[in-house]
């Protein structure tokens, strides 16, 4: 089991109530958050590589220029999250719920989109 990580007076680890935090540009590779509760978070230019964000709670966080490669946001919520200019290539998005959220100039190669609902609401199943 992995230890828990300390940044900014802040616990990540799965389950982690992290509702506003502000976690600007840190370097996060790998961290486990599963089910984490980042709603309203500022991860702006945060390097979130090969990051468990399964199911994680992630309504309205920034992630405006986030690297998300490889990262798995399977079922997390990122309902009217801002993710303009973020790197999600590779990066399992199956069941995340992507309603509203602002996505211009994210780069998606390689990103797995399965029952994944889109910022227009529709469906993506391409990766079924």
């Amino acid at each position: 089991m992995a230890a828990t990580k300390t940044v900014k007076g802040y616990r990540l680890e799965p389950f982690a109530q992290l509702q506003g935090a502000q976690l600007v540009g840190l370097r996060l590779a790998g961290v486990n958050l599963y089910s984490a509760d980042l709603r309203n978070a500022n991860l702006a230019d945060a390097t979130l590589t090969g990051a468990y964000l399964a199911q994680a709670k992630m309504v309205g966080v920034v992630l405006t220029g986030a690297d998300l490669r490889g990262a798995n946001l399977g079922h997390a919520d990122l309902s009217r999250a801002v993710l303009v200019g973020a790197d999600l290539s590779d990066t399992n998005l199956r069941g995340a719920k992507l309603g509203g959220a602002r996505m211009f100039g994210c780069v998606t190669r390689g990103a797995r989109f399965c029952e994944t609902q889109m910022p227009d609401l529709r469906v993506n199943n391409q990766g079924c």
